[in-house]
C-alpha cells in the first residue's frame, strides 16, 4: 500500500514537469550603461529537462562577447509543485554608444524551438580623455612615420584614479607588423603620476618594438583591457558611520576600457633598392675573422662573421659569401643575441662556417657586403668587412696535391696503407706458453681507451656538420605531418609551419622571416609565379587573422599550404 502511495505522490509531482508548458525569456541586468561597462545577458529555459541550444551570433552586431556562456541550472518547490530551469548567462561589452538592440535569438531545445523578445539597450558615452576619466589607457607611439622595416617603439599606459585589478588584456592586433614585446616584467606595477595637474596611478601594460612589413597607410588596433574595479556597495550599516564598517560592504564592478586605434604612415625607401639588399634597416658595422690562418691541407678553420647594430636584426640575412675553389665549406650556425635593457632593437648576429682546405697554397676570402637602409640618413649604405686570407701547407702524410676532395670520396696517399703481416707475431707465443686471457684483456682496453674518443670525435663532427643538411632533406615531410594537426590559430600556424620549412630547405639563419624577406630568399630559385603564391598565402596568414576573409579561408588554409609545399619541393 505504501508503495503504491509513493508512486502515486511521484508520478503526481513530475507529471506537473511533464505536462507545463516550456517557456524561454531573454533579460538583462542593466538595459542603461556607459561604452566603458559591460550587462549580464541570460537565456532563461523553464519546464525543461535539456540544456537549451542558442544561435547568438545576431549578438556580436552591437556587442563584444566578453565571457560566456555560463550554465546554471535550478529546480524549486512552489506550492508544493515543483519547477526545474535552466539558463545560459554572457557578458556583453556594447561596440559604440547609441541606442544598441539585443535581437531575437532562436532558441532550441529538443524538436522545439522559440524566439525571445528584442531587448532595448541605452549606451552613453563614456568620459573621455578631455574630460579628465578616472581610468583609461593612453597609446604612446614615438612616431607617426615610418619607413618600410624601420623600428616604431609603442607604449601603453593605464591611468587610474580607482582601486583596481587586472582581469584581462587583449594586446593589440598589428596587422602588417612583425612584433617584438620590449616588456620587461610581464606584471604591471603601478606608481604615483601626475597628467595635466591631475594625481593618478599609472602602469606601463604593454611595449612593444614594431616592425612595418608593408607600405601605405597601417592602422593598429586598440589595446583593451577588462578591470575589476572596486566600488561602494548601496548597502549601508544602519547606526555605523564608521569607514572600517562601510569597507565591509564594498563590491567590485567589472569595467571595460580601451585605448585609441592607432594610425601609421609607412613610406617606401626613397630609392630602388640595390639588388643585394636583404632588407635590413637601421644602422649596422660587420666583421669577419678566423680562428687561424695558417692551416695544413684537410684541417679545419673556423670562419667567424658578426653583424651588429640597432635595427631588425631578426628580419634580414647576411649575403652568400664567395668562398675560394678546393675549399669545402659547411652550413653556418648561427646565433642573435639582443641587448634587454633597451628599447631599440640592439644586438648582434654570429655566424660560424667550419672550412676545409683540399690542397695548399694561399686562400683569400673576399670581403663580406651588407646593404642596409639608414633611416637617419635616409639612403642606402653598403658596409664589408676585411679581406681575410688564409695559408695552407702540406698535410704531414701527403707527398702530392690531392683535389676533388669530398665527404664521400677519400684518396689514401703516401704511407697511409702499410704491408700487412699475415703471420702470428712474436709476442703470441712464449715457447709453449700461451699469454695468459687477462694481458688481451689490457691490451683490448689501453687501445679503446686511445681509439674511441678519436673515433667518437669524427663521428660527433660529421653528424653535428651535416645537421643542415638532413633538417632539409625532412623538412617537407615534417612540414606536411604538422599541417595535419588541429589547431585554434591556423592562421599563425600555418605561417609558422612555412617559416620553419623555408628556414631548413634554403638554410637561413633566422626563423623570423616576413613576406618581403621570403620573397627576396625565393628570388631566382623557383619560378616567379610559384613564389608570387608562396608570398600570397604568407600574407594571407598575416592578414587574414583580423580581416573579413579570414572565415572564408580558414576551412582550406592549411590544406592549401600542404599542397604548395609539395609543389615547391619539387624544385628546390
Amino acid at each position: 500500500m505504501y508503495k503504491s502511495i509513493f508512486i502515486l505522490i511521484f508520478s503526481l509531482i513530475f507529471s506537473s514537469i511533464l505536462f507545463a508548458q516550456p517557456t524561454v525569456s531573454a533579460t538583462v541586468d542593466i538595459n542603461r550603461i556607459s561604452q566603458s561597462e559591460t550587462i549580464g545577458f541570460k537565456i532563461l529555459a523553464t519546464n525543461v529537462d535539456v540544456t537549451p541550444n542558442v544561435d547568438i551570433s545576431p549578438i556580436k552586431k552591437n556587442f563584444k562577447i566578453v565571457s560566456g556562456p555560463a550554465q546554471q541550472t535550478n529546480i524549486q518547490w512552489i506550492n508544493g509543485a515543483m519547477t526545474s530551469s535552466r539558463s545560459l548567462s554572457w557578458t556583453l561589452l556594447p561596440k559604440r554608444a547609441g541606442k544598441l538592440n539585443i535581437p531575437s535569438l532562436s532558441v532550441k531545445m529538443g524538436n522545439n524551438t522559440f524566439m525571445t523578445k528584442p531587448i532595448g539597450i541605452t549606451v552613453t558615452k563614456g568620459a573621455g580623455r578631455g574630460d579628465m576619466a578616472n581610468l583609461f589607457i593612453e597609446v604612446i607611439p614615438d612616431k607617426r612615420k615610418i619607413y618600410l622595416g624601420e623600428q616604431l617603439t609603442v607604449t601603453y599606459r593605464l591611468y587610474t584614479k580607482l582601486n583596481l585589478s587586472i582581469e584581462d588584456i587583449e594586446y593589440p592586433k598589428s596587422v602588417g607588423f612583425w612584433n617584438e614585446d620590449l616588456r620587461g616584467s610581464q606584471t604591471p606595477r603601478f606608481k604615483d603620476t601626475q597628467l595635466n595637474g591631475v594625481s593618478y596611478k599609472v602602469a606601463t601594460l604593454y611595449k612593444a618594438a614594431m616592425f612595418p612589413t608593408q607600405t601605405g597607410k597601417m592602422m593598429i588596433a586598440p589595446m583593451t583591457a577588462i578591470c575589476n574595479v572596486e566600488k561602494s556597495s548601496r548597502r549601508r550599516t544602519r547606526g555605523f558611520a564608521d569607514p572600517f564598517f562601510n569597507s565591509m560592504f564594498r563590491e567590485s564592478q567589472r569595467q571595460f576600457i580601451q585605448s585609441d586605434s592607432l594610425n601609421i604612415e609607412v613610406l617606401p625607401y626613397p630609392n630602388t633598392p640595390p639588388n643585394d639588399f636583404t632588407g635590413a634597416v637601421g644602422q649596422f658595422s660587420i666583421d669577419s675573422w678566423v680562428d687561424t690562418s695558417n692551416v695544413k691541407v684537410n684541417e679545419a678553420v673556423t670562419l667567424h662573421v658578426k653583424v651588429s647594430g640597432t635595427g631588425n636584426i631578426y628580419n634580414f640575412n647576411i649575403n652568400p659569401i664567395n668562398f675560394p675553389q678546393n675549399m669545402e665549406v659547411f652550413p653556418p650556425t648561427s646565433t642573435i643575441k639582443r641587448d634587454e635593457f633597451r628599447d631599440e632593437i640592439t644586438g648582434e648576429i654570429n655566424l660560424e662556417y667550419i672550412l676545409i682546405p683540399r690542397m695548399e697554397g694561399q686562400f683569400r676570402i673576399s670581403p663580406i657586403t651588407l646593404t642596409f637602409f639608414d633611416t637617419s640618413a635616409g639612403r642606402f649604405i653598403t658596409i664589408r668587412s676585411k679581406t681575410t686570407d688564409i695559408i695552407v701547407n702540406p698535410g704531414s702524410a701527403s707527398k702530392s696535391i690531392v683535389s676533388n676532395f669530398s665527404r664521400e670520396n677519400v684518396t689514401i696517399l703516401g704511407e697511409d696503407i702499410r704491408f700487412i703481416n699475415t703471420k702470428n707475431p712474436k709476442w703470441y707465443k712464449r715457447g709453449n706458453q700461451t699469454i695468459p686471457i687477462w694481458i688481451w684483456g689490457v691490451y683490448f682496453f689501453s687501445f679503446s681507451m686511445f681509439i674511441f674518443p678519436s673515433v667518437y670525435h669524427r663521428v660527433m663532427h660529421q653528424r653535428i656538420s651535416t645537421v643542415d643538411t638532413r633538417e632539409a632533406n625532412n623538412a617537407l615531410r615534417l612540414s606536411l605531418k604538422m599541417l595535419k594537426q588541429e589547431t585554434n590559430d591556423p592562421f599563425s600556424f600555418t605561417a609558422s609551419i612555412i617559416y620553419q620549412y623555408f628556414k631548413s630547405k634554403l638554410f637561413l639563419s633566422s626563423i623570423n622571416l616576413d613576406p618581403m624577406t621570403l620573397d627576396y630568399q625565393l628570388k631566382d630559385k623557383i619560378d616567379p609565379e610559384l613564389t608570387s603564391k608562396v608570398v600570397s598565402l604568407v600574407k594571407l596568414c598575416d592578414s587574414g587573422r583580423y580581416g573579413p576573409k579570414a572565415e572564408k579561408s580558414m576551412n582550406s588554409l592549411q590544406s592549401d599550404a600542404s599542397e604548395l609545399l609539395k609543389e615547391v619541393d619539387k624544385t628546390l
